[in-house]
């Protein structure tokens, strides 16, 4: 089964699963705004997005979120405009839940880039090349209760992460621990860029 079923079906499933999550432990719309960090090494710069996110708790300590964001910028000469549609799909789990409720997070994602050449006389696109990215992303982040209904959260999430050394433009993950804990030094883990996420998150 190729990634890119497997990641569909887990999103049909986690859809499809929404309104008993939601009934049981509570249901959240969130806007947000993630910066991605650009690639140190070749000087692509940090991007912008806007966005939404679906949070839908399955038990105190377990909430799972799909989160859809966009960006679109368009060349100085108006002769080409580049969309960024990132999808992701990610499981939060809260060892503690309180006013501050830190959270632990794991999922995968699937970024979408399209590439359009326009027509200078009126904007319209041309033709259009569309390219597609996926990988799965681990990260940390809290959950901050304003009122009783909706809470702030921020979140650092690395992204494209894998088992193996780092290859081409890969940074090594560093493990908490890994120098202490026996067995956990021999695992080695790789990502392709980072990303910070922060909303508000609205409880039904």
């Amino acid at each position: 089964m190729s990634k890119t079923v497997a990641s569909t079906l887990l999103v049909l499933a986690a859809l499809v699963a929404a309104p008993q999550l939601a009934s049981a432990q509570g249901f959240a719309l969130v806007p947000r705004m993630s910066f991605v960090r650009g690639d140190v090494p070749s000087g692509t710069p940090s991007t912008r997005f806007l966005g939404g996110t679906v949070r839908m708790g399955s038990s105190k300590h377990v909430a799972f979120e799909l989160a859809l964001d966009y960006r679109s910028e368009t060349s100085e000469d108006g002769l080409s405009r580049l969309r960024e549609r990132p999808f992701q799909g990610s499981m939060l789990l809260f060892p503690v839940r309180s006013t501050v409720s830190p959270y632990l997070l794991a999922g995968y994602g699937i970024y979408q880039q399209t590439y359009d050449t326009l027509d200078p006389a009126n904007g319209l696109a041309l033709s259009s090349t569309v390219a597609r990215k996926s990988g799965a992303h681990i990260g940390f982040g809290a959950e901050v209760r304003i009122v009783r209904h909706a809470a702030f959260y921020i979140d650092y999430r690395l992204r494209f992460v894998r088992f193996g050394s780092p290859e081409g433009d890969e940074d090594p993950v560093d493990i908490p621990g890994q120098s202490v804990i026996p067995g956990l030094k021999n695992v080695q883990l790789s990502h392709q860029g980072s990303m910070i996420t922060s909303g508000v998150a609205f409880y039904f």
